[in-house]
């Protein structure tokens, strides 16, 4: 079976990627296709279109959004390749292939350094087209209520509530939140507006990071503007008012068990202090409400897992993998530079779903 690949606009062909979305993806809404393929705060993005050769049905697409990063104190442009996106019957290698070739031989008219995706299920595809891998995504989980992992083996709600209530207790007591205090001289507040506060903490403290960039555009598009979810944000602020961290949430997030669980979207912290107290204060506002578990995807620093191991979140399988590809147009951008998953910080703001 052969296919043919084309490179398009998004809105030239929208009511044909709106059903394949569908189709594979179940979405079929309007507002959000506008909003992730027309609204970039960073520019235009790129499409590729697969068609079977007999019939011309559209049967796969990928694209590349545009991204800005700041590495090495210096801002330059970035593309992310979107997933793969193929219907069921045509999902053998070909077609899956032709697209992401497309998508490489392209990026000598752009003026991308380098091309990064995340990919659950296409990492063979990435690797055959000599893409550089560059570590896996983490899935952390740090549960704050037992019980209803407890419905199961003990069928007494009065003695289940009384083990979780033990179990609850000494998770508290381990993690590090039970003996961290804030300091009286800062601020949590967990109805933050985004202001100019965010681009001034991203753009003093992420040298050396390899991270879109945090600007007030970006944030405001990708947690105000999304159009199918609510996002909540909490900051941490000094006496001065001004930012040393924030993180970025949803509530109501089921969890893989069945738990009521908040989600943390996005983070960045001015130093591991202030991620410490922004923890703490996170888990004790997670358990005035009722939540059962906290769950977060990252991808970066090694300070922050073993900071998160030190506050009860522990581990899951994850099969996200993270890949680069350099553009040869900019010879002198060296791929290897990028390659240490101890100098990225990826968080859901980038896993658009």
């Amino acid at each position: 079976m052969g296919y043919s690949i084309t490179q398009a606009t998004p809105s030239d062909n929208q009511e044909e990627l709106i059903s394949l979305i569908n189709r594979n993806f179940k979405k079929n809404d309007s507002q959000w296709f506008n909003w992730s393929h027309h609204q970039n705060p960073f520019g235009n993005n790129y499409c590729w279109l697969a068609r079977e050769d007999t019939d011309g049905q559209l049967i796969g697409s990928t694209g590349l959004l545009t991204r800005r990063m700041s590495y090495e104190g210096k801002p330059f442009a970035v593309g992310q390749a979107e997933s793969i996106n193929i219907d069921k019957e045509h999902r053998s290698a070909q077609a899956a292939l032709k697209l992401q070739r497309a998508l490489i031989s392209h990026l000598s008219e752009t003026d991308f350094k380098f091309v990064y995706g995340m990919t659950d299920e296409a990492a063979a595809i990435f690797k055959r087209c000599r893409y550089k891998e560059v570590g896996t995504f983490q899935h952390w989980v740090k549960p704050i209520r037992s019980e209803y992992k407890l419905k199961e083996k003990i069928q007494s709600p009065l003695l289940r509530k009384g083990v979780s209530s033990f179990i609850d207790l000494a998770m508290q007591c381990y993690s590090l939140e039970s003996r961290t205090f804030l300091s009286h001289r800062n601020k949590v507040n967990f109805d933050a507006p985004i202001d100019e506060r965010f681009e001034t903490l991203f753009s003093e403290y992420s040298q050396g990071i390899v991270m879109v960039e945090r600007t007030r555009e970006f944030l405001e598009w990708r947690f105000r503007h999304e159009p199918s979810t609510r996002f909540h944000i909490m900051t941490l602020e000094n006496y001065k008012r001004e930012l040393l961290g924030y993180m970025i949430y949803v509530l109501g997030e089921t969890g893989r068990s069945g738990d009521y669980a908040a989600g943390i979207q996005d983070f960045f912290y001015r130093d591991l202090t202030s991620l410490k107290y922004m923890l703490t204060a996170f888990s004790h506002h997670c358990r005035q409400v009722g939540l059962e578990s906290i769950v977060i995807n990252y991808f970066g620093r090694e300070e922050v897992s073993k900071l998160l191991a030190r506050f009860g979140f522990f581990q899951r399988h994850s099969a996200t993998k993270v890949f680069a590809y350099a553009n040869p147009k900019f010879p002198d951008f060296k791929i290897e530079s990028i390659l240490d998953p101890n100098r990225w910080h990826l968080t859901n703001a980038e896993l658009l779903s």
